[in-house]
């Protein structure tokens, strides 16, 4: 039962610290990606809203802690374009957790002197470690 209690309270614990960290992005001073546009200058794309990041089961039992780097662009209305797992360690333990983490962000539409512009050649590193 103690042990029982004891997974219980660790998941707790992880699910309610891993989404609200902020070192996810530790980009510059703000929430953003930089990208290209195409005309060849760097872009900042900025993010509305974060969602929380839920940490694979199968990741908690096994006490795991890795990587996913993702590649992707974001088109003029701010939608992610050709999102991909470019790099994952351990491999497939959190590339779906990273996936849909990404895919429930919302971004602001990219600009680039006053016009809405494609962004494209983002890479992002999203870190999964367990509270300490």
């Amino acid at each position: 039962m103690k042990s029982t209690v004891t997974r219980w309270a660790i998941a707790l614990a992880i699910t309610i610290f891993v989404p609200i960290s902020s070192s996810v992005f530790a980009q510059g001073s703000g929430r953003w990606f930089e990208g290209t546009a195409p005309t060849g200058e760097e872009v900042r794309v900025y993010i509305d809203s974060i969602p929380p990041l839920k940490y694979p089961r199968r990741a908690l039992r096994m006490r795991s802690e890795g990587f996913v780097l993702l590649n992707f662009d974001v088109n003029e209305e701010g939608e992610m374009v050709d999102l991909r797992v470019a790099e994952a360690e351990p491999r497939l333990v959190f590339d779906k957790s990273a996936m849909q983490y990404f895919e429930r962000m919302k971004l602001i539409p990219p600009s680039l002197n006053g016009q809405s512009v494609y962004v494209s050649d983002i890479s992002f590193r999203l870190a999964f470690q367990l509270p300490k």
